[in-house]
């Protein structure tokens, strides 16, 4: 899938280093491989959450969640903000 805005990512990983490595491997994830439905997306990330278009990714060993829209037929993920939250 295309990511737009993966600019947040890096800023993300600037402002909490402790989880670099681990939203370095979410982008990938999420980059390399082309996710038909929320159901397909849901059976690799389980603890994601939402539906429709707008999903929030929990980021393992972190409390950051990824804030998404994504748009399954132009396989294009929209990183709205990376921030602190519940998980």
């Amino acid at each position: 899938m295309k990511i737009v805005a993966a600019n947040r990512i890096i800023e993300a990983q600037e402002r909490y280093p402790s989880a670099h490595e681990h939203l370095q491997g979410w982008y990938q994830i999420i980059s390399q491989t082309d996710f038909q439905t929320p159901e397909e997306l849901r059976e690799v990330f389980g603890d994601m959450r939402g539906f429709n278009t707008s999903f929030k990714f929990p980021i393992p060993n972190s409390n950051l969640l990824a804030h998404t829209t994504i748009n399954f037929g132009a396989k294009v993920v929209l990183v709205e903000n990376i921030v602190p939250g519940n998980q």
